[in-house]
């Protein structure tokens, strides 16, 4: 594991027991993208959740989640962290934007959520 800052590492190690406890890849998979070094750390733009995310959905971004862009869709997202005006964004969307944490004890076994990088 190479990230540096000790709540990506927190956060990684976090998605790798789940994936492991839950035995889901997907968990596993988004840990190995966030342990990355911070510059070239997952950072995704509104605009593209709002393309590839059906209403009602769950996505999970093993990074950052930036505000640009249009949200269209009530979608629930986890990230590793949001941009202030990502978070307002997806609020003012109807959606949610979750801790990694808050997003793991949602979405324990990863069915049906998508992984965004």
């Amino acid at each position: 594991m190479t990230a540096s800052n000790p709540l990506a590492r927190y956060a990684s190690v976090m998605l790798e027991k789940a994936g492991k406890k839950q035995k889901a890849p997907i968990w596993s998979e988004a840990s190995v993208l966030l342990s990355n070094p911070g510059k070239t750390r997952v950072e995704v733009n509104l605009g593209r959740i709002s393309r590839i995310a059906e209403d009602g959905q769950a996505v999970f971004v093993p990074g950052k989640v930036l505000g640009t862009g249009v949200m269209e869709r009530k979608v629930t997202v986890g990230a590793f962290a949001f941009s202030a005006e990502a978070r307002s964004k997806i609020q003012a969307s109807g959606g949610s934007a979750l801790t990694v944490e808050e997003f793991l004890k949602k979405y324990p076994k990863g069915s049906g959520v998508k992984l965004v990088k």
